[in-house]
């Protein structure tokens, strides 16, 4: 039995963010009687072979009993993943007499599912990669395991990058009508599969073969909507905390324009407390910012998270033991600075990161990428991110305490700040000291200032948003996202500066101590403290409140050497 017009099965490997298209053709020739598998294929398809085979008799087809050779082409990238049991199932059953009822043509979709030896589908990682590799390909859709299914629905409802039709992603909801032709289709049984490809085309009909339930719908919500009540961090929001105006215009700021900030002051000040409410201040994710963040969580989860859904901002907090791959990545899963693309990394206790790991930051916080290289692969992750660094200022953390007396030796105290290279600090745009204040007007509000409190994370939300769209048609022309992102070349035309205008600028309100990055940053810094002001042209106030925020500024201030 030969297999017809070598008619093959599509399913995809993942390899880092990068999606091949993986074809799964089957053949009998002479030889002793089994299944051998043909192109680089990991133990994980070997099992998912005898899965296969056992689920096929389960459901009483019975494969001849002669050589069966399977093919997986291309033939020399690593075939690795539970996913590929059902392709392989599939194929399999294109050797036998059940196939010839198949009204279906399995060469147009992409199967991706695990299978229990009964013929249960179950849910298996990367789906959002898979579905994305099927549309690119222009085929009809993809069928995966029931659970898998929340997740792929979302793909009916997005945009794509370069089919954005509003100027900006802040002024309408980032949904648009269902994608052309592409269809995401969930199963709970290998023989409901079955089923389906011997009914007729279904393209315009349900999802799901007769006498199925269809999941639970997606209960898809407006950004405006979605930020009411709770964020990715667990629903924290600033209409608990007490700001100051400069802590409320640097948290703004650092929003609007996703600039990374380093927070330092004594224990109990508020550090840690800003840094968990920032997401609630961040816009939702545009639709190429929330597919790639998608693609990055499907690879690492089943089941992804109803916040990450909705398009949301990740938040992600590691902790200072983290090691060096668990922050960048592995070529086959990313780490916290690839999950936090598009949100917010939180890294408390900042000097206490081991020195690789934080010298490991310096190209990923300039570029938005992680390139590396290793001996036998090399891999690349997207982590356009808001850093937000924590850290006391002295091992004990009560130096320049007001009420507290530091203990610390002073090259205890030189040798914990040394611990945050030059370098590193020069790549961080906001530098804020926390005042500390006294217990008593930290906790106990008066019923005036509670109300003054209440309504505080709408008010500095509102502010975020209007900047974002004030900046967002510049900021396209000059093919970037955010402030952040501004090359040194395009900021005299985002500041609304001729080149001479520009040098005067910086001649008469900057120093000429401050590096050429800590000038660029501090200027990208103004040009969004203008945005949240809606003025098109920097001025010196601008420019004077960048530079305080600026790491050499706040040295000063402390009375600090610094690094500089």
């Amino acid at each position: 039995m030969e297999l017809v017009n070598g008619q093959g099965i599509y399913s995809a490997i993942n390899d880092g963010l990068a999606t091949q298209l993986l074809r799964v053709e089957c053949g009998a020739s002479r030889g002793y009687a089994g299944v051998q598998l043909l192109g680089n294929a990991a133990e994980t398809c070997r099992d998912g072979k005898e899965r296969a085979k056992t689920a096929l008799e389960n459901l009483g087809i019975y494969l001849p009993a002669q050589r069966l050779v399977m093919s997986f082409t291309p033939g020399d990238l690593k075939k690795e993943g539970n996913h590929l049991d059902l392709a392989m199932a599939v194929s399999l059953a294109t050797l036998v007499a059940v196939a010839k009822s198949w009204r279906q043509n399995p060469e147009s979709w992409l199967f991706a599912a695990e299978l229990g030896l009964n013929g249960e589908l179950r849910p298996v990682k990367g789906v959002i990669s898979f579905a994305l590799a099927a549309m690119e390909q222009g085929l009809r859709g993809i069928v995966v395991a029931v659970e898998n299914l929340r997740e792929l629905e979302l793909l009916a409802h997005l945009k794509f990058a370069g089919e954005i039709s509003s100027p900006s992603p802040f002024a309408v909801p980032p949904v648009a009508g269902v994608v052309p032709r592409f269809m995401p289709l969930g199963f709970s049984h290998l023989k409901e599969v079955f089923n389906w490809l011997s009914s007729v085309d279904q393209s315009q009909g349900t999802r799901f073969s007769q006498g199925e339930s269809p999941p639970i719908a997606l209960d898809l919500e407006t950004p405006e909507h979605s930020f009411a009540g709770t964020s990715s961090n667990g629903g924290l929001d600033f209409d608990d905390m007490i700001l100051s105006p400069e802590l409320r215009l640097a948290a703004v700021t650092a929003c609007a324009g996703m600039h990374s900030m380093l927070l330092r002051g004594c224990p109990g000040t508020g550090k840690s407390m800003l840094a968990q409410r920032l997401t609630s201040l961040l816009p939702p994710m545009p639709p190429e910012i929330h597919i790639e963040a998608l693609k990055v969580y499907s690879r690492i989860s089943e089941k992804l998270s109803k916040n990450l859904l909705m398009g949301r901002a990740p938040f992600r907090a590691p902790h200072h033991q983290a090691s060096t791959p668990a922050i960048l990545g592995t070529p086959d899963t990313p780490g916290e600075l690839a999950l936090a693309h598009g949100g917010l990394l939180f890294l408390d206790e900042f000097p206490e990161f081991r020195r690789d790991v934080l010298e490991a930051l310096r190209e990923p916080l300039e570029t938005g990428e992680i390139r590396v290289s290793r001996s036998k692969k090399k891999f690349e992750w997207l982590c356009r991110v808001l850093l937000v660094a924590a850290c006391n200022n002295c091992p004990c953390g009560w130096v320049g305490s007001p009420y507290t007396k530091c203990h610390c030796a002073v090259a205890k105290i030189q040798a914990y700040q040394n611990r945050l290279s030059g370098p590193i600090l020069d790549r961080i745009d906001i530098h804020l000291d926390f005042p500390e204040t006294k217990s008593e007007v930290a906790t106990i509000l008066t019923q005036e200032e509670a109300g003054i409190q209440s309504g505080q994370t709408a008010r500095m939300r509102a502010q975020v948003l209007a900047a974002r769209e004030f900046g967002w048609t510049r900021n396209q022309k000059l093919g970037v996202m955010t402030n952040s992102q501004l090359r040194a070349k395009d900021l005299g035309q985002s500041l609304d500066l001729d080149s001479q205008q520009l040098k005067a600028l910086i001649a008469h309100h900057l120093p000429k101590s401050l590096s050429n990055r800590s000038l660029i940053r501090c200027l990208r810094v103004a040009r969004t403290l203008a945005d949240i002001d809606q003025r098109p042209r920097v001025i010196p106030s601008d420019l004077t409140t960048a530079l305080s925020w600026q790491a050499e500024a706040k040295s000063y201030d402390r009375s600090e050497p610094g690094p500089f």
